[in-house]
């Protein structure tokens, strides 16, 4: 007999033996396999836990989505079978509630008090370790650790830097999602250790969609305000331009107006807009102005004179120009 060690948990294995004499050099033919699996044991590693927080509902309560990441160790320690979540107020250990899930999200009603979750993965071999995260008041302040963040990309990644007021806090998750994202579980995160750095492959972003990124320092089961920003991997020149409205001109001025180009459509972060206007059979003229500008008045108009304007948006990838519009200036 043979006792073989060394072997993965909750795997198959297919053993066979040959044999030899004593007096030969030739091994015998391989006998017939057996399979076999080694038994499960408890999974070793807590799950990767997150969670969203929406407003207060009318009645005082507030939906938190709960979502984690599969164990991914390897080899695994078996199938997992559930997660169990268990959540309590922070000042009522003793009101512990339950839930069981073999999805990987849950939504939880709470009330405005602070809670603690914990979460565990189960298999026939035990539990996992608890991940656990505390809730906060609805009424509960925290202060702002990071003091400033940026991010850029290069040609494979996207990278974030931070800076933190607070040198002790080593312990962050960085959450990035499609700004025009509604589902609260259609974010995604990842924690980082011992850093003020994060990056991922740029494959993980859609070219000329906005991401909003935040950035969360942790105290041990408590997560800190977060520092929040904004970003494009790629930008490609607007969908659509800005309609102008004319309004009505006076003699020599005339105030033109138009509305934000829809975040859909923006494909990149729009820098300013340029407003182009031509007198009939004269030479065309424009006025740049700032993103944050939405309307401009034109002045130095000549009197009774026809008018053709039109305004471009533009980012860093280029510029797009709305429909033309025209106008009359008054004579008098």
């Amino acid at each position: 007999s043979c006792n073989l060690t060394g072997l993965w948990d909750s795997t198959e294995y297919s053993v066979a033996i040959q044999c030899i004499s004593v007096m030969s050099v030739f091994w015998s033919e391989w006998s017939r396999g057996k399979t076999a699996s080694t038994e499960e044991k408890a999974p070793s590693e807590k799950v990767d836990l997150w969670r969203v927080i929406e407003s207060s509902h009318s009645a005082g309560n507030r939906s938190v989505h709960l979502m984690w990441k599969p164990l991914n160790s390897f080899p695994p320690s078996g199938r997992i079978l559930g997660y169990k979540i268990q959540y309590f107020p922070e000042n009522n250990a003793e009101h512990k509630m339950t839930n069981i899930s073999t999805d990987k999200k849950i939504i939880l009603l709470l009330n405005e008090e602070a809670y603690i979750i914990s979460i565990t993965a189960y298999n026939s071999g035990g539990n996992s370790p608890e991940a656990i995260l505390r809730i906060p008041s609805t009424d509960e302040k925290t202060s702002q650790v990071i003091e400033t963040a940026r991010t850029f990309t290069t040609n494979e990644e996207v990278v974030v830097e931070w800076i933190a007021s607070e040198p002790e806090v080593t312990d962050y998750v960085v959450e990035w999602y499609e700004e025009l994202e509604t589902d609260p579980f259609g974010r995604s995160w990842q924690y980082v250790s011992n850093s003020t750095y994060w990056k991922t492959n740029k494959k993980n972003f859609k070219p000329f969609i906005c991401y909003n990124i935040s950035v969360y320092p942790l105290y041990g089961n408590k997560v800190a305000a977060p520092y929040s920003i904004q970003t494009y991997v790629q930008e490609k020149q607007p969908s659509e331009g800005p309609v102008a409205d004319t309004g009505i001109p006076g003699k020599n001025e005339v105030t033109i107006k138009w509305k934000e180009i829809s975040k859909g459509k923006r494909n990149g972060f729009i820098s300013n807009y340029t407003i182009f206007y031509k007198p009939e059979d004269g030479k065309e003229l424009n006025e740049t102005v700032n993103s944050d500008v939405l309307q401009y008045r034109l002045k130095s108009l000549q009197a009774n004179t026809q008018y053709t304007v039109y305004i471009m948006a533009s980012n860093g990838a280029g510029g797009t120009s709305g429909e033309p519009k025209t106008f009359k200036t008054l004579k008098f």
